[in-house]
């Protein structure tokens, strides 16, 4: 029987022992762990995916995160495990980051069959996830994702895209990206988008602005916004939509 073709894979990325990696206060490999344990548990108990693929860089043991996998058997869950950590001490986290979405595309089997990928960086969830995705799944588009500081800056903890973006517009920035140098996975996602739209495909901005849940890695702090700080922000999300949809 021919495999059938998820639609849509989320790609959670992970870097649970971030080893001589700078610029990254929470670095103890037990907590990050307890971290992933947790964000993978929410994807799965949100029931807003069908498709994971969780891809670590730093060949750790995964078999806990495997056991939270195991007890959500309505869900395929693939795990794609590399080391691949050292370039983060010469380029940055920015550069690892991007070489983690770049290797589990060319070795993860659902994203081979996948028309599109989310990705969100494997510590973090999303508040009302199933409502999000379910506004990204309808929509068309070959990378999806918000942008700002003049189109020079996108938020790359959780964006949408096809493959072929990943592969033919994403990956051509891998050379540039060099936290070191202040150019990080952020601005290659926008560049990287931007040429896509010289090329005449479709990007559109994210249907809803995501709120992340979790603790940022680079500065040991929540993630967090208050209801007053949501409602600006569905406000904002909402008049960038319609400003980018309409010819003035």
């Amino acid at each position: 029987m021919q495999d059938t073709m998820p639609a849509t894979v989320l790609l959670l990325t992970a870097t649970i022992d971030t080893g001589g990696t700078p610029r990254v206060a929470r670095s103890d490999p037990r907590i990050r762990l307890q971290d992933y344990e947790g964000a993978l548990r929410f994807w799965l108990q949100s029931g807003s995916v069908d498709h994971v693929v969780f891809c670590e860089n730093s060949g750790y043991d995964l078999r806990s995160l495997e056991a939270v996998a195991a007890s959500f058997s309505e869900s395929e869950v693939e795990f794609v495990s590399f080391d691949g950590n050292s370039v983060g001490t010469l380029r940055g986290k920015g550069f690892a980051e991007l070489n983690i979405i770049l290797y589990a595309l060319s070795h993860s089997n659902l994203l081979s069959r996948a028309g599109r990928v989310i990705k969100c960086t494997g510590r973090l969830n999303v508040r009302a996830a199933k409502t999000l995705m379910a506004k990204i799944g309808a929509e068309k588009f070959d990378v999806m994702c918000d942008i700002g500081r003049y189109l020079t800056y996108a938020d790359s903890r959780f964006f949408a895209a096809t493959p072929e973006f990943i592969s033919d517009y994403l990956e051509r920035e891998m050379d540039n990206v060099n936290d070191f140098n202040g150019i990080y996975l952020e601005h290659a996602l926008a560049c990287a988008t931007m040429r896509a739209l010289a090329d005449r495909k479709m990007w559109r901005p994210l249907p809803a602005s995501p709120q992340l849940i979790g603790i940022s890695g680079t500065l040991g702090s929540k993630i967090t916004d208050g209801p007053g700080k949501r409602q600006i922000r569905a406000v904002y999300s909402w008049i960038r939509r319609l400003i980018y949809r309409y010819r003035w």
